[in-house]
């Protein structure tokens, strides 16, 4: 059997549990990430998009190159690797960045974030149809909760957004879409390991192109200049990206693409509330309950594998 054969089978039957640290990582990765929308539209008021995408991971880039250098695992990457750094750096850390900071001018953060994290919309059926992937009784459940939620709170905006809205809900519906393209390509290719040696390359990916593009649409970053600009840097580049999106992409590499999928609804969860707290974005019915709902699809796959840890405990 070939491995071009071999990989969607193997992609699907591969999941590695959750260890108690390892979720801990993945809460805290949430809340920073939630954290992060409230910081990207407060700092959308004086970056530019282009600059601001493209700071966050120059930023990102160089401290983990710097560490990566320390920690003595500063390597070039092998031609297996290439494509998903390739794959990460572009879709999910440069073309996604770009779309979400863009939307957020025509935006509010809570809703915008909870767009841009409904990858689940493209993963279900890509991992249906891509990857041969069968949802357990579990995973069904979570998924109907997740869509239910989302619908709930997307579309009576969509009901009343007016052409400037408009815009910013379909660049954040591509940016879901690019997210979710990534994460069947990791799950595509299980033969690479997702460690810190391969982020300085991925950030890197990101930064070039980006700086490239701010500097010919925007000119030169005198955002700088402005002593905030230096702050929100600092939240968005070292802490949500080189910390937050290692524990991502570990992930995307050891869950199903569905458990990430719904998992990364939580991120919006944690945004929509900030939001509601720093912007005074209204939290009405429609979006107490999808969130009620986003909050129970996050639930359900993590209540089979703790009532079978309770039962291997007391066997």
């Amino acid at each position: 059997m070939s491995t071009a054969t071999a990989a969607p089978r193997s992609v699907s039957l591969q999941h590695q549990p959750m260890s108690r640290l390892f979720l801990v990582c993945v809460v805290l990765a949430i809340c920073i990430w939630g954290g992060n929308w409230p910081v990207m539209k407060f700092g959308s008021q004086f970056i530019p998009p282009l600059w601001f995408a493209a700071s966050r991971f120059l930023s990102a880039a160089i401290l983990s190159f710097i560490i990566a250098a320390v920690l003595g695992k500063l390597r070039l990457p092998t031609r297996q690797e290439w494509p998903v750094v390739a794959g990460v750096g572009v879709l999910q850390m440069g073309l996604f960045t770009a779309l979400v900071t863009g939307a957020l001018h025509f935006v509010m953060p809570g809703r915008a974030s909870l767009i841009a994290y409904a990858t689940s919309i493209w993963v279900v059926p890509g991992a249906a149809l891509v990857l041969k992937h069968k949802l357990s009784s579990q995973q069904s459940a979570a998924t109907v909760c997740s869509y239910a939620g989302i619908a709930v709170i997307v579309l009576p905006a969509l009901l009343h957004a007016d052409l400037h809205s408009m815009i910013g809900y379909l660049m954040l519906g591509a940016a879901s879409l690019s997210w979710a393209m990534n994460i069947l390509q990791i799950k595509l290719t299980p033969g690479v390991k997702l460690d810190f040696d391969l982020l300085p390359w991925q950030t890197l990916v990101a930064a070039v192109p980006l700086c490239a593009l701010a500097l010919a649409v925007d000119g030169a970053p005198v955002f700088l200049h402005n002593p905030h600009a230096w702050g929100v840097i600092a939240y968005t580049g070292p802490l949500a990206t080189a910390l937050t999106f290692l524990i991502v992409l570990q992930m995307t590499q050891r869950l199903s693409p569905v458990t990430v999928s719904v998992c990364m609804l939580g991120v919006p969860v944690v945004g929509l509330t900030l939001s509601s707290l720093v912007f005074g974005e209204q939290l009405s019915p429609d979006l107490l309950l999808g969130m009620g709902l986003l909050c129970l699809g996050l639930v359900l796959p993590a209540l089979p594998s703790l009532g079978m840890r309770r039962l291997a405990t007391k066997g």
